[in-house]
């Protein structure tokens, strides 16, 4: 990987893979949900639709065609802590992928009228959102669990913050993060880095933006999410099954404990040897698909087991998790489980470096979490060194405190329990 800053702050790097005909570019600002005004949630992801629909080089309808010829494979999403803007395409149409790419991130020329458009597709796609049980569960677990802190608020905004944003409001956003020295754009693939650079100064001083002016020097400095423990159920008739999430506290993205509770995610619910498949799954036939991981962020995390059931095998089901949990905490994992982890996360680290748009967005993460590349020799190396020890610390530090779950469940009326019953009978 190598590894440019431009004299604007933008960081570029590259990527260049052998045998392969297709490049992965990517442009990413340091801006998501979580850095928003209570009152313009949802800003970030409205500029992510408004990009797509002019520039001021190119209409709606040209953006589509361009995006057809590259492959179609040109789109953008946004999280908690940024925005991405990304394509995939044939090495052959890495100059027309590109300057679209830098059309839609440096001049954008989005109307009044292409606000209230947007607008309208936003509330069909949160309305849409709200039908998923599980989007659904997750963002209502999400906003219950980190109810005070900006990693809480939904990505998509509300209701009522998505009604009432203004084109200058939404200006004022870009004009916020879409910033030289807040903006990353890396590079994958078949190309050749000299050339493309000479083609990234290029295309970059055919749209050259007026100066940026600098922004407030303070910051509001950073903390943990507190955690809320929450016990709730989402009143579903319309489903035949109940969505179980299961939530504890977990590190940051770059905490030094983070590589002993990956593998320990793994143990618990990352395959088909992990302890809840083999219990919850094979030994009592449960559920279709149980599983465990982490969501991870650069303030905190959470530690996630989801499932889904018969609304009368709900108290099973749980039962059965948190048995599966007391083991955990009371025996630790084996040497053997240790070994299967580490050698199935080396294994997907691998498979992984086969696919441009995996390292690609791999380079985003190591970007923002770790403000350097990130190889996977290093993460395979962190991931070896592990020690049994280390897990059963990590152990600890996700489910050693079972108070402080959190625990949602989406579907018809409860059977048998009802919801803080669930909730403490896993919790003991």
């Amino acid at each position: 990987m190598e590894a440019r800053t431009l004299g604007d702050g933008l960081t570029v790097w590259l990527d260049p893979m052998r045998d392969v005909r297709s490049v992965a570019l990517g442009v990413y600002v340091a801006g998501g949900s979580a850095d928003e005004e209570p009152s313009a949630l949802g800003s970030t992801h409205f500029l992510e639709h408004l990009l797509f629909r002019r520039s001021r080089r190119r209409s709606g309808a040209e953006i589509a065609r361009t995006t057809d010829r590259l492959g179609g494979d040109c789109d953008a999403y946004t999280c908690k802590e940024w925005m991405a803007v990304h394509a995939r395409t044939p090495s052959e149409r890495l100059g027309d992928a590109l300057s679209l790419l830098l059309d839609l991130t440096e001049a954008p020329a989005f109307t009044a009228e292409d606000v209230e458009t947007e607008r309208k597709v936003i509330l069909e796609e949160m309305a849409e959102a709200n039908d998923v049980p599980e989007d659904r569960l997750h963002e209502t677990f999400v906003r219950s669990y980190w109810p005070d802190h900006p990693l809480g608020a939904p990505i998509l905004g509300t209701d009522e913050t998505v009604r009432s944003l203004s084109r200058s409001r939404l200006v004022g956003r870009f004009r916020e993060i879409f910033r030289p020295e807040r903006t990353f754009l890396v590079a994958v693939g078949a190309f050749e880095p000299e050339a493309f650079l000479k083609l990234l100064s290029k295309e970059r001083r055919m749209r050259r933006r007026s100066p940026v002016p600098p922004l407030p020097a303070h910051a509001p400095p950073r903390r943990s999410p507190r955690t809320e423990s929450c016990a709730f159920h989402i009143q579903r008739p319309d489903l035949n099954q109940t969505h179980l999430l299961v939530g504890t506290p977990a590190p940051a993205y770059a905490d030094r404990q983070v590589p002993a509770a990956w593998l320990l995610s793994v143990v618990l619910g990352g395959g088909v040897s992990s302890r809840l498949w083999r219990r919850v799954r094979e030994r009592h036939g449960l559920a279709y698909h149980v599983g465990a991981g982490l969501t991870l962020h650069r303030d905190g995390g959470m530690a996630l087991i989801e499932a889904a059931t018969a609304p009368k095998k709900l108290p099973k089901l749980v039962r059965a998790t948190g048995a599966v949990l007391r083991d955990l905490r009371r025996s630790g994992i084996t040497r053997a489980e240790l070994r299967r982890a580490k050698d199935q996360v080396r294994a997907e680290i691998a498979m992984s470096l086969e696919s441009t748009s995996s390292r690609r967005e791999s380079a985003a993460r190591a970007w923002f979490f770790r403000g350097r590349p990130w190889p996977a020799d290093e993460v395979i190396a962190e991931m070896e060194a592990v020690t049994a020890a280390q897990v059963d610390d990590a152990i600890g530090v996700l489910f050693g405190t079972p108070a402080s779950a959190g625990f949602g469940v989406a579907g018809p009326s409860l059977v048998g329990a009802t919801v803080d019953e669930l909730a403490g009978e896993l919790a003991a």
